[in-house]
């Protein structure tokens, strides 16, 4: 397996989102939430250029070395990693016309291009879908735990809903506490008041003396 490095210039914030272009890439360009979401998105889209470059029986432009790119103020540079099991190659090959198009029907199903899907069809043939199948799984997993950590710190990390909702539950049950805590206060005072004057008044053998 080979694994290209092509430059991606990073624009954008949290707040807006970011988007990626590669200068060796032409009109490749990608969205994310975030830089993880955003690397992974970047590896697929140069991937499918390169394999559209192959279609097209173009070849594959030499990636710039990072240094020598000039990157504007506010923009990140990034090498994006592309793994290429082997050199794409343009072959021409002949199927039949009903065959190609439920070939294309079969392809554009799983999201992916005409021959990508020759190519799993083929590994498959030559029993490597076993190993595919667990890289995928693995790709799969590393996937859903980054976005179940998202959703994770969303629902409960600084600035969160429950954040705000725990901290308006901690400001009720204290104003709570505090009403309680005055109108015992109120309650004894009242009641101190209420015995005071018995407490004061002179004995009565004291009132028929006089």
């Amino acid at each position: 397996m080979n694994t290209l490095h092509f430059v991606a210039l990073v624009r954008g914030s949290q707040a807006a989102d970011y988007t990626a272009t590669f200068p060796d890439l032409p009109d490749c360009t990608v969205d994310g939430p975030d830089v993880a979401a955003l690397v992974k998105s970047a590896r697929d889209a140069a991937l499918a250029h390169l394999q559209a470059l192959a279609d097209a029986g173009e070849a594959w432009p030499t990636a710039t070395p990072l240094e020598q790119l000039a990157v504007e103020p506010g923009v990140i540079a990034i090498l994006v990693d592309v793994a290429i099991d082997d050199p794409f190659i343009r072959i021409n090959i002949s199927l039949g016309e009903r065959l190609v198009q439920r070939l294309d029907a079969a392809a554009e199903a799983r999201g992916m291009t005409r021959s990508g899907f020759i190519a799993q069809s083929v590994r498959m043939s030559l029993g490597e879908q076993l190993r595919n199948d667990f890289e995928g799984a693995g790709r799969k997993l590393q996937d859903d735990f980054t976005a179940l950590a998202r959703k994770i710190n969303d629902a409960i990390g600084p600035n969160s809903t429950f954040e705000k909702r725990m901290a308006d539950l901690d400001d009720r049950v204290y104003d709570g506490v505090r009403r309680a805590a005055d109108s015992v206060s109120a309650a004894m005072t009242r009641r101190r008041e209420a015995t005071k004057p018995a407490a004061d008044a002179p004995p009565r053998d004291a009132e028929a003396a006089g």
